[in-house]
């Protein structure tokens, strides 16, 4: 189970940490406007702030608090691609709204992930499911940023923006379980 687990993690984690650069490629390269693009960016971003401890008291109030995660993750998914739908069709101050309500996920990706541990490890190897776990994390923000750039300048910049959907949508079925 606890393998499993980490595939999960790796995937949810690798795709948020790509989320941010991918959305900023994307917006650049669709827009043309460095200004745009960065407002996506902040606006995915800040609102992880505001979204983390809500999100910590709802997992932790919830009966099965892995389906309240895979909502998280369809969530977090469908907002990315609201936005990549909607760059150059949609105001911009619209698609940036969208980010804002997409970041607001974006901690069920990281810590909500975290949080599940004790479900799925034996007490006796909760130390090292968790250093397993903190892995996860360098893995993510290592490889995350580094593949966004690789995948915009081989396949374009919303290649990108699917591949982080991509990862969630891998992970989805594990957290659900």
């Amino acid at each position: 189970m606890l393998w499993r687990y980490m595939g999960g993690a790796v995937a949810a984690r690798t795709g948020d940490e790509m989320s941010g650069p991918a959305l900023l490629v994307t917006g650049l390269a669709v827009t043309g406007s460095p200004v745009a693009a960065s407002w996506l960016l902040a606006g995915l971003t800040v609102s992880a702030a505001v979204g983390g401890p809500l999100l910590g008291v709802l997992l932790d109030r919830a009966r099965r608090p892995g389906r309240l995660l895979a909502c998280c993750l369809a969530g977090y998914a469908a907002g990315l691609l609201l936005v990549l739908s909607g760059l150059g069709r949609v105001p911009e101050a619209a698609l940036v709204g969208v980010a804002v309500a997409t970041g607001l996920l974006g901690p069920a990706l990281t810590g909500g992930w975290t949080a599940q541990l004790p479900l799925v490890t034996a007490p006796g190897r909760l130390g090292r499911a968790t250093a397993l776990d903190a892995m996860t994390y360098n893995v993510a923000g290592l490889a995350g940023p580094a593949v966004v750039g690789a995948l915009a300048a081989v396949g374009g910049a919303t290649t990108a923006v699917l591949a982080c959907v991509a990862l969630l949508a891998a992970a989805l079925p594990i957290a659900w379980a």
